[in-house]
């Protein structure tokens, strides 16, 4: 017999999605199932009809549904903490509210499968993404997959394959006897916005136990721009998830090295590339001060951790990148690179806008409708960045060292973020 009380928690994190709410509910109590299951609801202090509607359904199923309210906003990881201190199952899983599912046997398939296969503690699925619109696609295009078992030295070697919140099943062996205290002081931590969703919960259990994956839609993930991953811009997704898997390297007791390294420059070096299209694309990219914070933590890790004899060399800082095609711009460099450069990067020409080069039969000659100057117009200048658009750019770095022509945090060298970043 078993000691839980349930055989499955449904825990529904809910926060201001009234408009849905209603109908995950319903895709919850419409399973058919041959055990007793709980849905445990924690309402984050919602300011639209989210708590009517959970009340609502609170006295109409007691037997089936806790409802948990708070007084104010705790933000997603202590609001399904609430739910994993009270939850009482043998298994447990995740459904957002502003999801639902449609196969009326999903959480029966997964009991099933996880009761004949005690050495897996994750069961998940693949599912649907529905748009605003109505468009509707595969969350995973993987149609080569039938089915898939990952482990832990998978996820490190990048070869897992592993289900979002709503698609996965969880056997409860972590919580089992209350929070671990380890768990619990995620909150208030630095990393705390990063064990909030799927990737931290399924990492804890594949630590534990294999992961399979069976390639049948369950259900459909709006993508209406609102939610927490969905509505980042692609380089904040990139530096969101390296940052996070530095909490996870550090939680997990600092162990695999080497493979978080190669993931998070990985996922580093994607983040860098897509700012710069967004740079390219928008002219006047807005980094916000929490993803500023991701990257200056994600490169400092990254120099302090490198392997030996590896190179990390972090390129300009992508802020000033920002600030600079936007102020005052000194260019070193005017023959095919320069404009290659200025025209790839968006770089505008403003009317104060100062070309240099050492070439003397440059100096004097208009490149691009500037006169060409000599870098000793550098000299002091404080109020500009120096943009090096010439594959001289060692050797230039040294003469402003040298000449003391500028301070180094105003230089912006292109060419050694190509080196590294751009393929």
């Amino acid at each position: 017999m078993s000691r839980f009380q349930y055989k499955m928690t449904v825990i529904v994190p809910s926060y201001n999605n009234g408009q849905y709410i209603r109908q995950a509910l319903d895709s919850i109590l419409m399973q058919k199932v041959d055990f007793r299951y709980q849905v445990i609801i924690t309402d984050d202090c919602s300011q639209d009809d989210s708590q009517d509607i959970i009340k609502e359904n609170e006295l109409k199923y007691p037997d089936k549904i806790l409802a948990l309210y708070s007084d104010k906003n705790c933000r997603l990881f202590q609001n399904v903490l609430k739910a994993l201190k009270r939850m009482d199952s043998e298994y447990f899983c995740v459904l957002d509210p502003d999801d639902y599912w449609s196969d009326d046997r999903r959480l029966q398939k997964a009991v099933d499968f996880l009761d004949k296969n005690p050495d897996y503690t994750i069961y998940g699925t693949n599912a649907y993404k529905l748009y605003n619109d109505g468009t509707v696609e595969l969350y995973y295009n993987r149609p080569k997959i039938k089915d898939y078992t990952s482990t832990y030295e998978d996820f490190l070697m990048e070869k897992s394959v592993l289900s979002n919140t709503f698609a996965s099943t969880y056997r409860n062996i972590y919580f089992s006897n209350g929070v671990p205290e380890e768990y619990a002081n995620i909150v208030g931590s630095k990393f705390e916005e990063s064990f909030r969703a799927d990737s931290a919960r399924n990492l804890i259990h594949l630590k534990r136990g294999k992961a399979y994956f069976l390639n049948e839609s369950i259900g459909y993930s709006r993508r209406h721009g609102k939610g927490l991953a969905s509505c980042l811009k692609e380089y904040e997704r990139y530096i969101t998830a390296a940052f996070a898997h530095i909490g996870f390297f550090e939680f997990f007791g600092k162990e695999h090295k080497k493979h978080y390294e190669k993931m998070i420059r990985k996922l580093y070096t994607a983040a860098v590339k897509a700012y710069y299209q967004e740079i390219v694309s928008e002219k006047i990219p807005i980094m916000p001060e929490m993803v500023r914070a991701y990257f200056c933590t994600v490169m400092e890790w990254l120099q302090t951790h490198q392997s030996q004899n590896l190179d990390v060399r972090i390129p300009f800082s992508l802020q000033k990148f920002s600030e600079a095609i936007q102020g005052k711009v000194i260019i070193w460099g005017t023959g095919n690179a320069a404009s290659r450069i200025i025209g790839q990067y968006g770089i505008p020409i403003h009317p104060d806008t100062i070309f240099v080069d050492n070439d003397m039969r440059r100096q004097g000659k208009e490149f691009m409708g500037k006169i060409v100057q000599s870098p000793d117009v550098i000299q002091g200048r404080t109020d500009a960045f120096v943009v090096i658009a010439s594959s001289y750019d060692k050797e230039i770095i040294k003469q402003i060292r040298e000449q003391g022509l500028c301070p180094i945090d105003r230089i912006i060298n292109i060419y050694d973020y190509e080196r590294v970043f751009v393929s």
